[in-house]
């Protein structure tokens, strides 16, 4: 049998999490003294990008301006957690304003839409075949646009107009995998959206007033996390245990931090014993994560109503008072937490996060991914493709450098989320940890002069916070702070090497492409019946069953047949 992956060049799975491991390690070496985490790396990159990735010479300025100005169409989702400054807009903020007056770069939205949207319209938009100029595509999508011969190659363009910071990014950071993943035949063929590897973690986040009124320890095992649950739900009138939403997986209010304290790891790809990389939602662990589940929901600790409830309703809850523990990622501090306790916080309403617990005596691993989260791509025949490269080059140079301006695109002191708005949106990997070892150091030691000025900004909402309780500060002190942050907890993850990684990443492989769909929606439909108790827990047995048969084991052979040309 051909192997249909001989000519992809990717990095093997072991070298990316090396990379990781040290990247971790530098940064808690030197305390990122040295600005590193966004000017830092930009001053680096000049000087350590290899010849052999980068032309001899590059004449081209990576901000030169259009003059006369030119116009770039796009489509963006959105989501509650998008605010706004007075008369500003997606169509209108500071971003938008200096793609104009720095590029001459004239971004028009053809369309928003929600982000549980964005993909459906996305695919509408694709099979119409009217294309916006630049469109961010899920790694299915961009497939399915390179088989349609649908986008323009990148590879001049980047050669020519890449930034020193966006090469360093693309080339060098999680040992290149972002330039390589978008990589094919040699052509460079769109720019690879990627987010932090430890960042798609689960955490617990417990409202810790409530555990103080129920007189319980802080918990150290999962069986903990079940007695609070029962505790929650009875000291407080509607509420419920522990949020869940009606799509199991990924985000707010999700069950993967409850697998992984069973050694379960759904939704991603691990080796097996032999070495043959297996889908982590069939395998056996799983049973009893749902006869937990079940169990859960039986005894009230899930709110019956969960499975018709999105992220937006669970932020309602949150919100209202009727939930106190949830499983979810680093960024819930910012949106719902934030906004629950601008609403709470003069009750009492306070958040701790944890790390996920085991149930029972092995230490339990969070679960994540190699995050490949999709593709910037530019339409076949526009006659601007390096407008997406300057457009990162600008995003890169101000937000993360050291000409970085944080309360201007990053956020302000009212925690507007100017960080949202950009057309093509980037960051180095491990910034934000950094971040957090930084800013923690700093004010323990009350000295933030080695602080770059984004970190000085989470710096100032720490100190905020901490000794003033100011409110509107409390999303960033518990994301980058100290005494109990969410980049504490990312940072014993790490340190101790506790991560799961799935080892599948990139484009799907072509029998997904044709039934992942349906294998997707019989996962969700099974799991959600035995929660609620209208199938048995051994109907699991039967799920694995189908899933194998209706395109499980082929998805599995190309799978392995991809890893084994690693």
């Amino acid at each position: 049998m051909t192997n249909i992956f001989a000519k992809k060049r990717m990095i093997t799975f072991a070298s990316l999490a090396l990379s990781i491991s040290l990247v971790f390690v530098s940064a808690c070496s030197n305390g990122n003294n040295s600005n590193s985490g966004n000017g830092g790396a930009l001053e680096a990159s000049s000087s350590a990008v290899s010849p052999s990735s980068s032309p001899a010479s590059v004449e081209a300025n990576p901000f030169e301006k259009y003059e006369p100005a030119i116009e770039i169409t796009t489509v963006r989702s959105t989501s509650a957690r998008f605010k706004f400054l007075d008369g500003e807009s997606l169509d209108n903020n500071a971003w938008t304003r200096a793609y104009e007056n720095e590029l001459g770069i004239k971004v028009k939205n053809v369309w928003t839409t929600d982000e549980a949207q964005y993909q459906n319209k996305m695919n509408v938009t694709i099979a119409s075949g009217d294309l916006p100029d630049l469109m961010f595509v899920s790694p299915a999508q961009f497939q399915q646009l390179l088989e349609s011969d649908q986008i323009e190659d990148l590879t001049t363009a980047y050669d020519q107009y890449a930034s020193p910071f966006l090469r360093k990014i693309m080339e060098q950071d999680a040992n290149g995998l972002m330039k390589k993943a978008a990589t094919v035949d040699g052509k460079m063929m769109g720019i690879t959206g990627f987010g932090s590897i430890e960042q798609g973690t689960p955490v617990i986040w417990l409202r810790t007033d409530w555990l103080e009124q129920a007189d319980l320890p802080e918990p150290t095992s999962f069986d903990d996390i079940l007695n609070i649950a029962e505790a929650f739900k009875k000291d407080h009138s509607g509420a419920y245990g522990i949020g869940l939403n009606k799509d199991l997986f990924g985000g707010l209010a999700t069950i993967e931090g409850i697998a992984n304290a069973y050694h379960a790891y759904p939704k991603i790809w691990l080796k097996d014993d032999s070495g043959k990389l297996v889908y982590g939602s069939v395998q056996p662990e799983m049973k009893q994560t749902l006869a937990t589940l079940q169990d859960m929901y039986k005894r009230g600790l899930i709110d019956k109503e969960f499975g018709v409830k999105d992220g937006n309703k669970i932020a309602e809850d949150i919100m209202n008072n009727k939930i106190g523990l949830i499983y979810a990622n680093f960024w819930h501090p910012l949106w719902p937490l934030q906004e629950a306790m601008n609403m709470n916080a003069a009750d009492g309403m306070r958040w701790k996060p944890y790390p996920v617990l085991s149930a029972d005596d092995q230490v339990a691993s969070p679960s994540t991914t190699i995050p490949v989260t999709g593709y910037y791509v530019i339409k076949k025949g526009y006659k601007h493709p390096e407008a997406a490269i300057k457009l990162a080059n600008l995003q890169l140079k101000n937000a993360w450098s050291d000409e970085a301006q944080a309360e201007l695109y990053n956020t302000d002191k009212d925690q507007t989320p100017f960080y949202l708005y950009p057309t093509i949106s980037m960051e180095p990997p491990s910034k934000n940890l950094e971040a957090g070892i930084a800013v923690t150091e700093a004010y323990r030691a009350k000295d933030f002069s080695k602080l770059n000025e984004e970190q000085k900004g989470y710096y100032d909402n720490v100190l905020a916070y901490l000794d003033n309780n100011d409110i509107k500060s409390f999303g960033n002190a518990l994301i980058f702070g100290p005494g109990g942050s969410e980049m504490e907890v990312l940072k014993k993850y790490v340190e101790e090497n506790r991560m799961k990684i799935g080892e599948f990443y990139g484009a799907p492989v072509p029998t997904q492409q044709m039934k992942q769909a349906t294998l997707d929606k019989l996962e969700l439909e099974t799991f959600t019946k035995i929660i609620v108790g209208e199938s048995s827990v051994d109907e699991f047995d039967s799920f694995v069953e189908k899933w194998h048969k209706l395109g499980g084991d082929e998805i599995t052979n190309e799978i392995n047949e991809w890893n084994a040309a690693q």
